[in-house]
């Protein structure tokens, strides 16, 4: 297995691409692998397990996989009160790491809101722990965050191939997207980055060069999320990404991302696959509890479809206990 495990890591491109297509015995033993590099790294055999609020769907970006930003959609933005209370009733539950995330906005009153719930949440409760999703933003602003709190930002590359980057993106560039997220590793941000698996057009070389690309940033979270067709989009008509290849494409970035948290996304379940279990059973050491967000918003914020997954505690712990894994409030 540690010969494998090296001969993985070397990066040679004709074993990932083996690895990527790995079927039955062989993605059972690359499951193994990587299995066993999170169990003995830093982590152990412990899950992150977080709570989303998905804080505003206005979006500048026009990203062609996503209903957010349309001009048809139904635009929300939940108020300083609204995001606090919730952190803190959630908290008073044992919750500590919370990832704020929302459509890209550069509103600085938005971000002054966001920067103030930062700092309040902290002064709450010490050891919370704010990751932030909210797109490209000035340097500025980056700053005015983590000197309010927060610790970890997560921005998706979403594919490394600059041209199907424009093609799902063309609102931005991959050459912008890697920019910022440089700048926050620089800024001293816990950053984190990944990708899409199954968009149109993407080649088992671009994959490749995705996964090459995360293991030379210096990360500390890692992911990958399988391809959903939203109806109301111009990728309506495409296929749902593979699931198999995403879980092998997951396993592979934990073998080269050995002490990066790596979530199980809700995109994962899907056609009656448990893809959110398989994915711990590949390497991924993090879950997201949908219980920050109001009820009434969810359908608002369509990254996907507007019947998403939103996985609640009891299924979220029942997974991990089924992994063979222990929750924990947070691992870093």
């Amino acid at each position: 297995m540690l010969k494998e495990i090296e001969e993985i890591k070397s990066l040679d491109r004709k074993i990932l691409t083996e690895k990527l297509s790995a079927k039955n015995e062989e993605q059972e033993k690359l499951f193994e692998m990587a299995c066993y590099v999170r169990d003995n790294s830093k982590f152990g055999k412990k899950v992150e397990f977080r709570s989303v609020i998905e804080l505003s769907n206005i979006c500048r970006q026009k990203c062609r996989y996503c209903c957010i930003g349309r001009d048809n959609s139904k635009t929300y933005k939940l108020t300083y009160d609204e995001i606090f209370s919730t952190i803190k009733r959630l908290a008073k539950r044992g919750r500590r790491t919370f990832l704020l995330q929302s459509g890209e906005s550069v509103s600085q009153s938005f971000i002054d809101d966001i920067a103030r719930v930062c700092e309040d949440s902290v002064q709450f409760c010490p050891d919370i722990k704010i990751i932030l999703n909210l797109g490209n933003l000035s340097d500025e602003q980056y700053l005015q965050l983590k000197n309010s709190g927060a610790k970890r930002y997560l921005l998706k590359f979403e594919t490394s191939n600059s041209e199907l980057h424009k093609f799902c993106r063309p609102t931005d560039s991959f050459e912008n997207r890697l920019e910022h997220i440089k700048k926050l590793i620089a800024l001293g941000f816990q950053v984190g980055t990944g990708n899409i698996v199954g968009l149109p057009k993407q080649t088992t070389d671009d994959l490749i060069d995705d996964l090459i690309l995360t293991t030379t940033l210096d990360l500390s979270m890692v992911s990958a999320s399988k391809f959903i067709p939203n109806s109301q989009t111009e990728f309506r008509d495409e296929p749902i990404g593979d699931i198999n290849l995403t879980l092998n494409y997951i396993a592979l970035l934990r073998i080269l991302n050995p002490n990066c948290l790596i979530p199980s996304t809700s995109s994962m379940k899907t056609n009656g696959i448990d893809g959110q279990l398989m994915g711990l059973l590949a390497g991924c050491n993090t879950v997201t509890v949908h219980d920050g967000t109001p009820s009434s918003k969810e359908t608002d914020f369509n990254i996907y479809t507007k019947d998403r997954f939103t996985p609640q505690e009891n299924y979220c712990l029942k997974i991990i206990e089924q992994a063979g894994m222990t929750a924990a409030p947070y691992l870093l």
